[in-house]
């Protein structure tokens, strides 16, 4: 039998199929970001539309986070059995069905079913963006690139605070969240109607099913009925094991900011809501940076390195505001430039830079029968522990204090340089069909 590894990278595409991909890419990254803001940034006027408090909001995101565990293990199945195309567009839709719903939503239960269903369908968004996007790009560069597509998730977070910032000056609290919310899902459901129609279907995954159909992939190559299972297999269970870790290490890493630092800005430090989210926007811009730089430096030091360097930066960042809060010298005014707080937050903000590297490694690392169940698993279980579990377990350990629970995130960075150390890495590698 020939080897399977001497085959030949097939043609990956057309430069427009490549240029369509890239954009459904990123837009993906986005929309997972704007996903998970859609709760944190708002806390305070879901917490009075509502009338909850703000622990029961931030249960949610706990529940939301178990939906998005379900969700990576469901989308990554199909993306791997039905195509990245149609389970990518189905992700999308879903995610915009329940933002508007959520928007509409009479009660607080009502509101927590609308955020599971968002969960679940944002559960695709990552493993298939980073499936579409390795299996078409060349080993050139392929770090930086990633890392641009994976800072889209801040771009997004962005996008959520700007439309929620605009619909709450213009409407008033209650309804202004709301129609955030409307504007936002019903532009998702308008993405994700276009990926039907626009998106390309991967060349790698339809060769690879092509084979399946003929019976030529060797039978230790074959995807199982259930994709799942191939995960925790011989040959890939302890990548799976250690990415699960590092994803949640990340997560825990960038909630802990993106869910405290607007109400840590509104409620502890008094700052009025312009001042605020101005705080929070420059937080993304350092973060996009991080991002990007991290993912450029992996092409030059391997994934596993540049990911073990910016877990060491967002130590000291998070050393920093934790020293502060500690000793009681914690402050940011409205001329925040000029507090030593300021800039701690925003070293905290830029210290999940490893985020930047981590898509394009865990699909580097899968082959493609699996890739996206395998870069969705790892991913969304980190983030059901990381972004569900974790906030709520960081308040109750904080004693219900914003400022420490928001100054925990020092626990992602550290785990994060633990395990990268021992992490696999196939940097750079030639991604085919049948491997």
């Amino acid at each position: 039998m020939t080897a399977v590894s001497a085959e030949a990278p097939p043609r990956t595409g057309s430069r427009r199929e490549l240029r369509l991909i890239l954009v459904f890419a990123f837009l993906g990254s986005l929309f997972d970001g704007a996903e998970i803001n859609l709760v944190g940034y708002p806390l305070t006027y879901l917490s009075g539309s509502l009338h909850v408090s703000t622990v029961a909001l931030v249960s949610v995101a706990t529940f939301q986070g178990f939906a998005s565990i379900a969700g990576g293990f469901l989308f990554g199945w199909l993306g791997d059995t039905l195509g990245r195309r149609r389970t990518y567009a189905i992700s999308v839709l879903a995610f915009g069905v329940a933002a508007v719903l959520g928007g509409l939503a009479p009660s607080f239960g009502t509101f927590l079913a609308t955020r599971l269903l968002a969960g679940l369908g944002m559960g695709g968004l990552f493993g298939l963006s980073f499936s579409m996007f390795t299996e078409c790009w060349k080993t050139t560069r392929r770090g930086t690139m990633g890392g641009l597509i994976q800072s889209m998730y801040f771009l997004g977070e962005i996008v959520t605070v700007g439309v929620l910032y605009a619909c709450l000056s213009w409407f008033g609290n209650d309804l202004g969240w709301r129609t955030g919310y409307v504007v936002i899902g019903v532009v998702s459901v308008v993405i994700g109607l276009a990926a039907f129609r626009l998106l390309p279907e991967s060349r790698h995954w339809l060769e690879y099913q092509r084979r399946l159909r003929e019976g030529t992939v060797p039978p230790e190559l074959r995807r199982t009925r259930v994709p799942i299972l191939d995960v925790f297999r011989s040959k890939v269970v302890y990548g799976s094991v250690i990415f699960m870790v590092l994803s949640t290490a990340m997560f825990l890493t960038t909630n802990s900011v993106g869910v405290y630092l607007s109400t840590y800005l509104l409620k502890v430090q008094h700052l009025p809501l312009g001042t605020a989210s101005g705080v929070v926007l420059i937080g993304y811009v350092f973060t996009i940076l991080a991002y990007s730089a991290t993912g450029a430096l992996s092409d030059l030091v391997r994934r596993k390195y540049a990911f073990l360097a910016a877990c060491v930066f967002g130590v000291a960042g998070f050393g920093w505001f934790l020293g502060q809060v500690l000793s009681g010298t914690d402050h940011v005014s409205s001329s925040f430039w000029g507090d030593t707080t300021f800039w701690a937050l925003m070293w905290s903000a830029a210290a999940c830079g490893g985020f930047g590297v981590l898509g394009v490694w865990m699909s580097e690392y899968y082959p493609t029968r699996i890739r996206s169940t395998g870069a969705n698993s790892s991913y969304y279980v980190g983030r059901g522990l990381g972004a569900g579990v974790y906030p709520l377990f960081a308040l109750t350990l904080a004693g219900g204090g914003i400022p420490l629970a928001l100054a925990l995130g020092i626990l992602g960075p550290l785990a994060g340089i633990v395990f990268s150390a021992i992490a696999p890495d196939r940097t750079g590698r030639d991604i085919v069909a049948i491997e």
